[in-house]
């Protein structure tokens, strides 16, 4: 039976998370609310509407007929006031709302803690929410306002623009180095690599490395394939073999001695470092303000890793 009341915007807002995620606990996390209120919100949604809108399974949620009708009519609208609410400013001048910000777990490491730090003393009353994957992910399908990505943007509805270029070279725990004789990339052949799996080729290593003068490239199966460069970082510092990491990345154990440079002389391709983001958001006051702390953090970084770690 149709309730009489309206439904209010926050379970508008509840159904679209949870029709975005096909999961009631990943639309709780993301929504910061628990579970039982995520329920409760769209069962009061469904009797306000009088028509069931969701299917649920043990394993996901789906849209029944009435549920998809919905979610197309009021999407934009939604974004729309979301986008409106997020770009006014009290009198005393306050950016509020809430940021969405998507990036890699590797990127997210090396440069969020710091751009956040800028960022909190630009907009304070801002709620920061970052999505960390591995995945291009649809921005405007799950609502995140920029990206932080490493690599050329494949994204032609987006904005982009370069903010730095990251360093890549080959490093190993001190002990592993010292059992072996590395002079020149061949002498790469019988050592034990740890791989990076968007770094492969097939089945083995694609590591086209650089002197100035020459080009020489790694081709071979690798000891160990994972798909997080974090996790090569980890392998490598416990001695399991060599890996091809960004410099940013490697730089805390550089730094305390876990990890040492390979082939001093020889380095990977530079990977471009980009954020992203949808024409219409880039003049909202807390997206505008995210870039500029980003572009002031990659700056900063720059200057005190030298340019040749990150160039921007």
């Amino acid at each position: 039976m149709k309730s009489t009341q309206s439904p209010d915007l926050n379970s508008l807002r509840i159904f679209l998370e949870v029709a975005r995620t096909e999961s009631f606990s990943s639309a709780a996390h993301r929504l910061h609310l628990p579970p039982s209120t995520v329920s409760r919100r769209l069962l009061e949604l469904e009797t306000a509407l009088g028509t069931a809108l969701l299917l649920r399974s043990t394993r996901r949620v789906s849209l029944t007929e009435a549920g998809r009708q919905l979610f197309d009519s009021i999407s934009g609208a939604l974004e729309t006031v979301d986008r409106g609410i997020a770009n006014f400013r009290p009198a005393g001048g306050a950016v509020r709302g809430r940021l969405r910000v998507a990036t890699s777990f590797s990127v997210g490491r090396a440069f969020l803690p710091s751009i956040l730090a800028r960022y909190a003393e630009l907009c304070p009353d801002v709620q920061v929410d970052v999505q960390t994957t591995h995945q291009n992910i649809d921005l405007i399908g799950e609502s995140v306002d920029v990206a932080l990505r490493m690599g050329q943007p494949a994204d032609s509805d987006m904005i982009y623009r370069k903010i730095g270029t990251i360093e890549q070279r080959l490093y190993a725990a001190p002990a592993f180095c010292a059992r072996l004789t590395l002079a020149s990339p061949e002498d790469l052949g019988d050592a034990a690599l740890v791989a990076h799996r968007i770094r492969m080729r097939r089945e083995g290593v694609h590591w086209t490395l650089s002197n100035g003068a020459r080009q020489f490239t790694v081709e071979r199966p690798p000891a160990i394939v994972v798909d997080d460069p974090i996790l090569v970082e980890g392998l490598v510092s416990q001695g399991l073999g060599i890996g091809l990491l960004s410099d940013v990345l490697a730089a805390d154990g550089v730094a305390t001695g876990r990890l040492v440079q390979v082939l001093q002389d020889w380095s990977g391709p530079p990977v471009p470092l980009y954020y992203l983001y949808h024409q219409k958001l880039g003049d909202l006051p807390k997206v505008a303000e995210f870039l500029k702390a980003a572009r002031e953090t990659l700056r900063t970084k720059s200057a005190g890793l030298g340019a040749e770690t990150i160039t921007t």
